[in-house]
């Protein structure tokens, strides 16, 4: 990055595109709850609403009599770039840190890989990793963490390659050093980063060895070659102190879905209606679902 991020800068940037109605954004309800042990936040805002399902086009793409197309970050992008403001800043030369269009969260990034034909089915490469390490490290003084939802079983509503980098959570179940495994009601795969400075040049590289080795645990664990290339619907969250990998067997139960911090216990929803359907069916029930249920 040629200039630093100013994580203020990016705050007054957000609030413009929101003033203008580039960026839909609105307040939202926080509501806490425990199910067994596990503890979940549910984020209820409108301004999920409108964001694109997977296979959903990008707004402006379904009209079959426009003679122009919704320009995109790229050919290969489904990602649509309406505003010029969008864009933040390019990262280490391979990736975009632009402006989320649907957001729960102030601020809410993405980090889209340059080139815009690399697919959100990948796993995460060295390069994804030495991006968000930057980001993380650029903007330390502020507790944010990146989260990856690998393809459309894990949550993802777009095929471009990216992350997405958001306030963190207050709390989230990797951060209490002693907590009770059996509260987790899926399986995870953990590291922490006691030894890894993510701004540090060697930083990057450390990360994505435990990445790298956490997936083969994973998909070892679930009686997959670790060296198959084929698709494997996992969620990966990165903070300074640790790194994890859910991976995902299934895209919704009972017709209910999650993301990354969905499954770490951060639910963004869009109205009352689904809280009480993920009280109807089961925080546990659900998420068990998503992922592969704990042993």
């Amino acid at each position: 990055m040629a200039t630093p991020l100013n994580y203020e800068s990016i705050l007054s940037r957000f609030d413009e595109l929101v003033a203008k109605k580039a960026v839909f954004y609105a307040d939202r309800k926080t509501i806490q709850l425990e199910d067994a042990g596990f503890a979940l936040e549910f984020h209820i805002s409108p301004s999920l609403t409108k964001k694109p399902q997977d296979g959903d086009p990008v707004s402006g793409h379904e009209d079959p009599h426009a003679t122009t197309k919704p320009e995109c970050f790229g050919p290969g992008s489904d990602i649509g770039n309406s505003d010029p403001g969008l864009l933040l800043a390019t990262i280490r030369g391979t990736h975009l840190l632009v402006v989320n269009k649907f957001c729960m969260f102030r601020p809410q990034l993405l980090l889209l890989t340059s080139d815009s034909y690399r697919r959100q089915r990948e796993a995460l490469d060295v390069h994804d990793l030495e991006a968000a390490c930057a980001v993380l490290s650029e903007l330390g003084e502020r507790p944010l963490f990146v989260i990856y939802n690998c393809g459309p079983v894990g949550g993802a509503s777009r095929q471009h390659k990216h992350l997405q980098v958001l306030p963190r959570p207050p709390r989230l179940f990797p951060d209490e050093r002693g907590f009770e495994e059996k509260s987790v009601p899926f399986r995870y795969f953990l590291r922490y980063l006691d030894v890894v400075d993510i701004g540090a040049s060697e930083g990057y590289g450390k990360v994505f060895k435990a990445y790298t080795a956490l997936l083969a645990e994973a998909k070892q664990a679930l009686g997959i070659d670790p060296a198959s290339e084929e698709y494997f619907p996992h969620n990966v969250a990165l903070v300074k102190e640790w790194i994890i990998v859910i991976p995902r067997q299934s895209a919704d139960v009972e017709g209910i879905t999650a993301n990354a911090p969905g499954m770490l216990g951060s639910v963004w929803l869009t109205s009352d209606e689904q809280f009480e359907q993920w009280k109807q069916v089961g925080p546990r029930k659900v998420l068990a679902g998503l992922g592969y249920p704990s042993i």
